[in-house]
């Protein structure tokens, strides 16, 4: 296996983290926007916006990975990259509830984060000495806060390959094929999109628009992948209900 490019800032769960170079195009993207709509002195606050939205993402793939270790499912590396980041795991949880739990535990990660923050604020807010420096920081928690909500509930809708879709399709094989379960997240996840890029077009969002257009192949690549299983008569990667 080739050797993971990429700048390796430490370790999580027994995995090595990775941030791919690709993630420097996020940050050009949201500092490039930022810089036009408001000129230089919106560079700092852009700044901050991508290291919240960096810190977000670890902690949603910290949460994959930790639940994964706690149900003896090793990871071996943990990925930022340009469209957000992945867990590779050494292998795929052997039960559908595994799966489930594995697969909730990277948007329950931001939603506790979003909660513990809603919780502290208020009290940080009357702690604080009225100074720029205060301010920033309660604005990038602020700011955190709005991310990981955001994060953990996009990534709880039920379409592969979001994480809801593979906590449907997990559930989906107490009463039926692993295969049919496949096809029904792929075309949920085709639908998802779908509306996401409707959504996107109408709001002139066309970071959104790409992200639509991702999920879209992707979700349409499992389809054709589960439907070719199906035509085999079984898919290989099936997970125990036990």
């Amino acid at each position: 296996m080739a050797e993971q490019s990429g700048l390796r800032i430490g370790t999580f769960a027994g995995a090595p983290v990775f941030v791919e170079p690709t993630f420097l195009f996020l940050a050009a993207y949201v500092l490039g926007s930022s810089l036009l709509r408001g000129g230089v002195d919106a560079l700092p606050e852009a700044l901050v916006f991508v290291g919240v939205l960096f810190a977000a993402v670890l902690i949603h793939e910290f949460g994959h990975a930790g639940m994964a270790a706690a149900l003896n499912v090793p990871s071996k590396r943990i990925v930022v990259t340009f469209f957000g980041g992945y867990v590779q795991f050494a292998h795929q949880p052997k039960k559908a509830w595994h799966e489930i739990a594995v697969s909730a535990a990277g948007p329950g990660a931001n939603l506790a984060t979003w909660a513990l923050i809603a919780a502290m604020l208020p009290l940080l807010v009357d702690a604080s000495a009225p100074t720029p420096e205060t301010f920033s920081v309660l604005n990038a928690l602020s700011t955190l806060a709005f991310i990981s909500l955001l994060l953990g509930i996009f990534n709880l809708l039920p379409g592969f390959p979001l994480d809801g879709g593979h906590i449907l399709r997990a559930a989906l094989t107490y009463t039926m094929s692993r295969t049919n379960a496949r096809i029904v997240t792929a075309v949920t996840g085709l639908l998802i999109a779908g509306a996401l890029v409707i959504f996107a077009l109408w709001a002139q969002m066309w970071w959104t628009l790409l992200i639509a257009g991702l999920l879209g192949l992707t979700a349409w690549a499992e389809l054709r992948a589960a439907r070719y299983a199906a035509q085999r008569g079984g898919d290989s990667d099936e997970t125990s209900n036990a």
